[in-house]
């Protein structure tokens, strides 16, 4: 079975900022699937125009969408926490975000999440 995980602007960044890689989802059960919301692709634009450390993670982010064939998902709305939960409660994607707003919508949603926990391992809760 395939588990198809929508990844979060906040879990992307965080994942390349202790580098990681998407080798971390291969303890998981199941074969994953990765994806991103065009909203997010949007942030990670945006952010990768500042000249910073955030800037320049978001640029590798966006490169890693392109080489490593992440596929993007149209956005459903605007906002990106929104766009998330109406994505995963109707296309049964399990979200991966370490934004604590965030997990709790989700949780009160019935909607799996996965962490990063202890900088390089993941969870799903």
């Amino acid at each position: 079975m395939t588990i198809k995980v929508l990844l979060d602007t906040n879990f992307f960044l965080d994942l390349i900022r202790y580098r990681n890689d998407f080798s971390l989802f291969e303890n998981l059960e199941e074969r994953v699937e990765l994806f991103v919301t065009s909203e997010v692709v949007r942030e990670l634009k945006s952010i990768a125009n500042k000249k910073t450390k955030e800037g320049r993670l978001a640029l590798i982010a966006l490169e890693l969408i392109k080489n490593q064939k992440i596929r993007v998902v149209k956005s459903l709305k605007r906002n990106v926490d929104e766009d998330l939960i109406a994505l995963a409660r109707n296309e049964g994607f399990i979200v991966a975000t370490n934004d604590k707003d965030l997990k709790e919508k989700l949780k009160k949603e019935n909607i799996k999440v996965i962490c990063l926990r202890d900088k390089k391992k993941i969870e799903v809760v």
